[in-house]
């Protein structure tokens, strides 16, 4: 039985009890593990990039000396490296066009929808024209009545010119008659005493008297109606002005009437209607669109608005290509080119808008659209895998600023992703204006770093492009 109880018993073990790793151990390590990793992989995007200028290789046919300012550009090619990329929305180029009611109204009817292609002179709209029409009617009843005004004055200066030469001929009559009298007169003076009576020499004098008062008379009434007739001519002047006043008048109310029909200013497709049926437009008001019936645009001219972010905008300039992706076409690629960089940066955004050119739009696209553009280098001719490529009637002569050659070693630094890299370079003893001919190690339109001194391969650089 006691053997038994020994034999269960657990033996003494002479060897002291091991201790155990405290539990925090493991996590840590793993914790270190994860960040000698990120450290390995993201020390270049921690540590600050290092600002640098950069130049463009210039190339010249070969023989040719270097290029001056207004030489520095080499043929272009369809595409070159992509400098950097952006994002932006399509719009009209170069803007919207807007269908604009010229008159006060109300909206009678809209005869399009938006997204529909109307031609230029379609009707877009329609105003209430029963007040334009009652205008018009109006305006000319007043010109009927001041034509028919004219002519009665008209016919008035006539019968008072009639008037006028009955006047005259009344004054032949009268001085016939005062020389018949004066004639009589005479001869009754001259005549001996006695011979005649007196009541007779009496009555010749105040016949005289009485036909020269009435000569006096005639003409004075004919002094009065040459007065008239110079008086109705005048107004004949301002009853012409006033025909001219009516008829302007009718002109405005029948160009008043016809805006009641507002038509499209241009040929393209709607963009957005500003009005539906019973909706009032008011010239006059403040409001950028209390006029606007509809905004158009041309479907073949279309531009994208980007925002570049600063980092980038250096390499910005009018004239650049650029290949612009749609997310409604991901196979096409547009081709566009930079026309307008704006005057002023987004300091909320930290960006600088710049507009690009689609060369080659395609029906389906619409404003507002949201795209990428991807900015290209500065045209230049394509870059082959040889430092002098052939050209015809020769090769290319490539050209770099002297400061970014280093103990005959350039730096180049690749615009997407902004790394650089030591190579080493063949150069010549040919040099104008500033740069250096090189014959081997680099290629056309690569950038090179100015001023190179401490930097090291695949070194992160935040690069500023000179332009030449």
């Amino acid at each position: 039985m006691n053997s038994t109880l020994e034999s269960l018993a657990r033996p003494n073990d002479p060897r002291a009890p091991s201790r155990r790793s405290p539990a925090w151990l493991l996590p840590l390590a793993i914790a270190f593990g994860f960040l000698l990793i990120f450290l390995a992989l993201f020390r270049d995007r921690l540590l600050p990039a290092r600002d640098v200028d950069v130049a463009i290789v210039l190339t010249t046919p070969g023989g040719a000396e270097a290029p001056a300012a207004v030489r520095t550009q080499a043929a272009p090619s369809a595409s070159g490296p992509m400098l950097f990329q952006a994002s932006g929305w399509i719009e009209p180029d170069p803007l919207p066009t807007k269908a604009t009611a010229l008159i006060d109204g109300v909206v009678d009817s809209v005869n399009v929808l938006e997204g529909q292609t109307v031609k230029k002179g379609d009707l877009l709209a329609t105003l209430v024209a029963d007040d334009a029409r009652l205008a018009l009617r109006a305006a000319e009843q007043n010109h009927r009545m001041a034509v028919s005004s004219h002519a009665s004055h008209l016919g008035i200066i006539l019968t008072v010119r009639k008037k006028l030469a009955s006047a005259r001929a009344a004054i032949e009559a009268a001085r016939t008659l005062e020389d018949e009298a004066a004639d009589q007169f005479g001869r009754v003076e001259r005549l001996p005493e006695g011979a005649v009576s007196r009541s007779d020499v009496v009555s010749a004098r105040l016949r005289l008297a009485r036909e020269q008062a009435q000569r006096s008379m005639v003409e004075t009434g004919a002094d009065e109606i040459a007065a008239d007739i110079a008086r109705l001519e005048m107004e004949t002047q301002v009853k012409d002005d006033g025909i001219a006043a009516a008829a302007i008048e009718v002109e405005k109310a029948r160009l008043a009437l016809d805006r009641t029909r507002i038509a499209a200013p241009i040929s393209g497709r709607v963009l957005r209607l500003a009005v539906a049926p019973g909706d009032k437009r008011m010239l006059s008001m403040d409001e950028a669109d209390s006029s606007t019936v509809a905004i158009l645009y041309d479907p073949g001219k279309l531009q994208v608005r980007v925002d570049v972010p600063l980092a980038d905008a250096a390499g910005l300039q009018v004239g650049q290509p650029a290949k612009i992706h749609c997310s409604l076409l991901p196979e096409r690629v547009f081709r566009g080119e930079v026309t307008v960089i704006t005057g002023q940066a987004d300091l909320q955004r930290n960006t600088l808008q710049a507009k690009v050119r689609i060369l080659d739009p395609v029906d389906i696209l619409r404003p507002e659209m949201l795209c990428r553009a991807e900015f290209l280098a500065p045209p230049v001719v394509a870059a082959s895998s040889s430092s002098s490529a052939p050209v015809a009637g020769g090769t290319l002569s490539m050209w770099v600023p002297e400061k970014s050659i280093s103990g005959g070693k350039v730096w180049i630094c690749d615009p997407r992703t902004k790394r650089v890299e030591g190579r080493t370079a063949a150069t010549t003893s040919d040099t104008r204006e500033g740069y250096r001919r090189v014959s081997e190690g680099i290629k056309p339109g690569e950038w090179v770093v100015m001023a190179a001194q401490g930097l090291r391969d695949g070194q992160r650089v935040n690069p500023n492009l000179i332009q030449p």
